[in-house]
């Protein structure tokens, strides 16, 4: 048993002695008094007793702690084995014991008068002494110890609070503001596709109760699409539905494809879009079936000869469709002549629309060859095909021999010069039923405007006639005039992009002005200039039918406008709806003796006055402005808009 007493009196430790003696079991006073011993010595902050309590009795020691000297200074140290010696001092002196350090000795003289002469105890109370001193010293030393460990903790504190703000505090705000755009994001989501659903319903009952809908460039995608699709299903109301520019393919057209055999749709538009070869051979099996769509655009799909084949098949059993359009795709040869196959055996197509395909000479020979045998076809469309003079030949040929009467023919930009030209006005001699003939950016010039004259001449079906960029000047322009003169069924004249110059210019517009009913005249780039725009500013003043006027692009400046807005102002008729002075040159002075004659004939003052890209300020467009406002307070409310 251990019993540590700190700071305990001298008198305090006899009573202790006393009480261990009366209770200790099987040990005599004697032997208790020989076994006890006692030692004690200040120390320099306090006085603390360790007594030990052994098997031979209780043994009192002094540990950390010397023996103080008497108030004298000559108390010689006692016997070890006279306990009685060892107990007397401490009593007589307990005051000064417990008064604490000597007066004025070292730790050491303390302990030299205290042990007195023998050796061995003296070095035991230096070593006991020395230890004592230890921890006095090393305590001194732990001060600066504690300051440096204070201050590096406080160094490596800073180091993770910038640790902390350099990089969690910012991960911390960018994973706030990463969670606050994704919640916006996900309530913008779903109010967009609330809209969306709320669109989608609506073009659903569109589809059951109009007979007619457009639903072009609705960016319905393919899920948009089959949504909508299925309000056809079992539909008798809806007869006609335009599906272009919404990104359809191959799931879109599988939806269109199960409800087409139970809907009442006589036309589909489904131009633009993405159906491809895979999606048109799906279609091709409904329709080889399909007893009642009449109309099919399938124009712009990326449609190849794979889907050209397949459609040909289905062509050959379908006893329905009059018209189909395969425009804008990458039909080649194969294609082309697979198409042609079932051409010459089809009984009910009566327009075909193949332009802008690849057919080239070789495929508008197999298309001939189908054409002599088919007796259904009344329009045909195959401009930019590059089919070449003998493509041409070929073809005018096979319409030449046939029973069937020809209504509309399309060949523009194929290549054909003057010879081609010569079998066209064969053609033409033959088959006077053709209403519109197109040989739009040809080069058949001069020449070939004057083969095709007569022939035009006697085919007074002809309703409009496209002749733009064939390189046609005043020679070519007086063969023709003198073909249209008093041709009673022309409508629209296409001669943009000819170098007609000002003398092939007062050419058409002298005959243009009372010798034909023309509702649109185009005479863009053409090379009229200042020096031509008299002989159209008459035709302006004269002509009483003409609602549509296009003179782009041809170098008027101010001084062919202020010639045409001279007869603005004097224009007997009221018809003329839309002017385009595009591309002209033309500046502030123009656009203000424009905006003159605006106000000097209200009435007929265009519906659209075009004069964009023209280098008109803002000055100019501020007197154009005023005049819409006065030709609207003057005509009667009449609306004119003026384009910039």
């Amino acid at each position: 048993v251990v019993l540590t007493l700190t700071a305990v009196s001298v008198p305090g430790i006899e009573t202790l002695m006393s009480t261990l003696r009366t209770h200790a079991v099987g040990l005599s006073s004697k032997r208790l008094s020989d076994s006890l011993s006692l030692r004690a010595l200040p120390c320099l902050r306090c006085t603390r007793e360790r007594l030990h309590i052994g098997r031979s009795g209780v043994i009192a020691r002094a540990n950390d702690s010397a023996q103080p000297a008497t108030a004298s200074g000559s108390a010689s140290a006692p016997s070890s084995t006279n306990p009685a010696a060892v107990v007397a001092p401490i009593t007589q002196t307990d005051t000064a014991s417990v008064a604490g350090a000597p007066a004025a000795g070292t730790v050491s003289e303390a302990v030299r008068d205290a042990a007195g002469s023998t050796g061995p105890a003296r070095s035991r109370v230096r070593r006991k002494v020395t230890k004592a001193e230890q921890p006095q010293t090393n305590q001194s030393q732990g001060l600066p110890m504690t300051a440096a460990l204070g201050v590096a903790a406080v160094a490596a504190a800073g180091v993770l609070l910038f640790v902390y703000r350099k990089f969690f505090t910012n991960k911390a705000g960018q994973a706030f503001q990463s969670t606050s755009q994704a919640v916006s994001q996900g309530v913008q989501q779903k109010k967009l596709q609330k809209e969306a659903q709320v669109r989608l319903n609506d073009f659903s009952d569109r589809l059951r109760n109009l007979p007619s809908v457009d639903l072009s460039a609705q960016n319905l995608g393919e899920e948009g699409t089959a949504y909508v699709i299925e309000a056809l299903a079992f539909n008798s109301a809806c007869l006609a539905l335009d599906l272009s520019k919404n990104g359809i393919g191959k799931l879109g057209v599988n939806a269109l494809c199960q409800v087409l055999p139970t809907c009442a749709l006589r036309t589909l538009v489904l131009n633009t879009n993405s159906v491809g070869d895979e999606g048109l051979e799906a279609l091709a099996k409904v329709l080889s079936g399909n007893g009642i769509l009449q109309t099919l655009d399938l124009g712009q799909n990326g449609i190849g000869d794979r889907g050209a084949r397949a459609l040909a098949e289905a062509l050959k059993l379908n006893t329905t469709l009059q018209n189909l359009d395969l425009s804008g795709n990458a039909i080649d040869v194969e294609g082309a002549v697979a198409l042609a196959e079932a051409i010459a055996v089809n009984t009910t197509l009566r327009a075909l629309v193949l332009s802008d395909n690849y057919i080239s000479e070789k495929g508008a020979l197999a298309l001939a060859d189908a054409l002599s045998k088919n007796t259904s076809l009344k329009e045909i469309s195959i401009k930019g095909n590059e089919l070449g003079d003998e493509g041409v030949k070929a073809i005018c040929d096979a319409l030449q021999g046939r029973q069937c009467e020809i209504k509309v023919l399309d060949l523009g930009n194929n290549s054909i010069s003057d010879a081609g030209a010569a079998s066209l006005a064969r053609l033409l001699h033959d088959k006077k039923s053709l209403t519109e003939l197109n040989l739009y950016m040809n080069d058949v010039g001069d020449v070939g405007v004057g083969k095709l004259a007569s022939a035009i001449k006697e085919n007074k079906a002809l309703k409009t006639l496209d002749l733009g960029g064939n390189n046609i000047g005043p020679e070519g322009a007086k063969d023709l005039a003198d073909a249209l003169r008093g041709h009673e069924a022309l409508r629209l004249l296409e001669l943009g992009y000819n170098p007609l110059g000002p003398q092939g210019t007062k050419i058409i517009a002298d005959v243009a002005k009372f010798d034909i009913k023309l509702d649109t005249l185009k005479l863009g780039w053409c090379k009229i200039g200042p020096g031509g725009s008299h002989y159209v500013a008459e035709l302006i003043m004269f002509n009483t039918t003409i609602t549509s006027l296009d003179l782009r692009g041809n170098a008027l400046g101010n001084d062919g406008a202020i010639v045409l807005a001279r007869g603005l102002k004097q224009m007997e008729s009221s018809k003329l709806a839309e002017l385009d002075m595009g591309y002209n040159e033309i500046k502030d002075e123009g656009a203000c003796s424009l905006a003159q004659a605006l106000k000097a004939n209200a009435e007929g003052a265009p519906k659209d006055l075009k004069l964009n890209s023209n280098y008109i300020t803002r000055f100019g467009q501020v007197a154009l402005s005023e005049a819409v406002d006065m030709v609207y307070e003057m005509g009667g409310g009449k609306m004119t808009t003026v384009h910039f």
